[in-house]
């Protein structure tokens, strides 16, 4: 099974993500715009694994939950990546608890270090919400979506099975740790 670990948005937020970038959505219907239910900002991916290495992978999960503390994180603003070049993914930039973020995941990477390949760059938190099809035009995003603005405290990080399908990736919850009360 395919599978990496998440912070989960919460399913509140999740229709005001889906609104605030309506107009957008609207202007360039050629992305392929993720789904509601699709909304998550990716920790790690682990890639492939047996289904009887679940367990040792929650079980290194739960090793990282007692120095894991809830935090705000809080968004604003459009970024694109790669940096040069045509844009392949569009995302909200993170502007709060980005160094909580990068902690934790630093923190899970570690631990799940013997199931996962290792990272090739530097985390940064995001939060995709489309990926850019080859030949598709897409703007400077400090002109865009200036108005997409969120935030959310930090409490839970979910292990997710990735089912692709035709229509895109599917994600289901395996498993998940929560942050330790203060």
């Amino acid at each position: 099974m395919r599978v990496f670990t998440a912070v989960p948005i919460p399913e509140a937020l999740q229709e005001d993500i889906i609104l605030s970038t309506a107009s957008l959505r609207g202007r360039y219907p050629k992305l392929k715009w993720v789904s509601q239910q699709a909304l998550h900002i990716t920790l790690n991916f682990l890639g492939e694994i047996e289904e009887e290495t679940v367990p040792q992978v929650l079980s290194a999960m739960e090793a990282v939950r007692p120095a894991f503390k809830a935090f705000d994180l809080e968004f604003r603003g459009l970024g694109v990546f790669p940096r040069r070049g045509p844009a392949r993914v569009v995302y909200v930039e993170p502007q709060r608890g980005i160094q909580q973020s990068q902690k934790l995941q630093q923190a899970l990477a570690r631990q799940l270090a013997g199931y996962a390949p290792p990272e090739r760059k530097k985390f940064k938190p995001h939060l995709t919400i489309a990926r850019v099809k080859p030949h598709t035009d897409w703007p400077e995003p400090e002109t865009e979506g200036t108005d997409i603005a969120f935030g959310f405290t930090v409490q839970r990080v979910v292990l997710y099975k990735s089912i692709l399908k035709p229509d895109g990736a599917h994600y289901e919850e395996v498993g998940a740790i929560t942050a330790q009360k203060s």
